[in-house]
């Protein structure tokens, strides 16, 4: 994801493919402040629908459909799940001249995401079927029969991406109370992970909307569902907020239809006026010149992919290739080879910086991260442990054999494609059983306990990471295991966080893969 490169109004709360969200003070208190703007993937893919990028980010109607949305829904979703789910409520919207981009200031959320599996606790296990089953799947239905179908895709259906949409407020168990915090999608609803999803119900409605879903609004059978259950809605809400209701659907079918009846080349005019690559006399004129403006579009996008492939590209290599302290790295190579305590550190300040990040997106409580590291510093002397940092040391630099010398030695043609596929296939595999081999000598000579476990593990690609953590598993009893678990559960929780597209912090995607380490950690399979 791109970085905003601006003075931040705020604390940095999160960021998706639409925006980021601060923390701001204000005089009625703080308050979370969503400013929209480009993901690059995701404004080629709105380019290619719309012909523009995210029109959150520059027209005006689309950021009041935003606000009126969530005006309706803060009062639907009470109405349907009373105490249980709640809508971060919409306060303003207002032109943001230094992003140059519109932003949407919400009501401020105190809470976290739902708990990922770890060594420590497993009292917690609940929030996410919680979450799934007794919420979302529940709220997507609702949203169905409401005509409100642009916003299931916020809701989860087809997409692991939207669990991060909803906050714990209140985590006791049996009283858990969840937020719905982000209704506004950052690309259309066709990139789901299940096609089930998208052939039985998102390209349906695209066909229906006659465009890609995004966030739209049925607004006359919202108005249908009103009146049918307005005796029960005015008995929830009472007969002032029901009408608040009726205004903001008036209000959100208004700034919708202007919205979504644009254009397409005036949408990419528009984007570029905001923006200030044209000025408003500019902009009339290009509308009335379409083919010209789409002339000077190509023309703009050529510029700008030579300018990166041939002049931004290679600088950007170059200074790369220049800042690697060359010195630096052949002497840390000399110290890991030498310095059994070297290679010890390595280990431990690798998984300090991992406990902590976890203690940082409250995956941890501080009870819980401080027991790890204090279990941290008393299991540095174990040579298992040992062990696993010369796996992780030597993965280092057999990347740089991988990605630097390999290649190489194929474009100067000293390796052919076989050669050169087998060593991207097994390198690590061969490099962690060579090691293993020499420890099992090592301790069937002095009669030590052998690591067949480790020796198996690590004949696995990418997994052989994993070869001594499950030794030590294998092996140690009680608290000592707790170490190697937490290695297991980051290394595939970091899986899941880096899968593109449908992976992440806090999606359903690295709870699957947290799920598969819970499993691994407790012998389960």
């Amino acid at each position: 994801m791109a970085q905003l490169e601006h003075n931040f109004p705020g604390k940095l709360l999160g960021a998706g493919r639409s925006g980021q969200v601060f923390l701001v003070s204000s005089q009625e208190g703080l308050i979370a402040k969503k400013i929209f703007y480009t993901d690059k993937i995701a404004s080629i893919i709105h380019y290619f629908f719309f012909g523009s990028p995210n029109p959150y980010v520059w027209n005006e109607d689309a950021i009041q459909c935003a606000f009126f949305r969530r005006r309706i829904l803060t009062e639907l979703v009470q109405f349907w799940f009373g105490d249980t789910l709640k809508v971060a409520e919409a306060i303003a919207t207002s032109w943001n001249q230094e992003f140059k981009a519109y932003q949407l200031d919400t009501e401020f959320i105190v809470g976290r995401h739902v708990s990922l599996r770890q060594p420590c606790n497993h009292e917690r296990i609940g929030e996410l079927p919680a979450l799934v089953s007794d919420i979302m799947l529940p709220l997507q239905k609702k949203l169905i029969a409401a005509g409100l179908d642009g916003l299931v895709w916020q809701a989860g259906k087809g997409t692991p991406t939207a669990l991060n949409n909803f906050l714990l407020a209140n985590d006791t168990p049996g009283k858990y109370v969840f937020v719905w915090i982000d209704l506004e999608s950052g690309v259309p609803a066709l990139f789901g992970l299940n096609p089930l999803a998208l052939f039985s119900f998102y390209l349906p409605k695209s066909i229906k909307y006659r465009r890609a879903l995004f966030d739209d609004v049925d607004t006359d059978k919202l108005n249908r569902y009103l009146n049918r259950y307005r005796a029960e809605l005015e008995n929830s809400l009472g007969t002032q907020k029901y009408a608040e209701v009726l205004e903001n659907i008036f209000q959100l079918e208004f700034h919708q239809k202007k919205w979504k009846s644009m254009r397409r080349v005036d949408r990419s005019i528009q984007y570029q006026f905001k923006k200030g690559g044209i000025d408003e006399q500019q902009a009339k004129w290009y509308s009335e010149h379409p083919l010209l403006w789409y002339g000077r579009e190509l023309l703009r996008i050529i510029v700008q992919l030579v300018y990166k492939l041939f002049i931004e590209l290679p600088i950007a290599i170059i200074n790369k290739l220049l800042k690697i302290p060359y010195l630096q790295f052949f002497y840390q190579l000399w110290k890991f080879i030498s310095s059994h305590r070297y290679r010890s550190n390595i280990a431990r300040n690798y998984l300090a910086k991992r406990i902590e990040y976890w203690r940082n997106r409250k995956q941890l409580m501080n009870e819980e991260a401080n027991s790890l590291l204090q279990q941290l510093k008393q299991e540095s002397t174990s040579d298992y442990l040992n062990d696993f940092s010369v796996h992780l040391g030597i993965k280092i630099f057999i990347k740089v054999i991988e990605y630097l010398l390999v290649p190489l030695l194929y474009v100067l043609g000293l390796i052919d494609e076989f050669i050169f596929i087998t060593w991207l296939i097994i390198g690590g595999p061969v490099y962690r059983t060579v090691y293993t081999s020499w420890r099992i000598l090592q301790a069937a000579l002095s009669r030590h306990e052998i690591p067949w476990i480790a020796f198996f593990v690590g004949l696995i690609p990418t997994l052989g990471m994993l070869a001594y953590p499950c030794q030590i598993i294998y092996s140690a009893k009680g608290r000592k295991k707790k170490i190697a678990q937490f290695i297991i559960y980051d290394f595939f929780t970091r899986i899941g966080n880096k899968i593109p597209g449908w992976g992440g912090e806090d999606t359903q995607t690295e709870h699957f893969f947290n799920l598969f380490a819970d499993k691994i950690a407790h012998h389960k399979i």
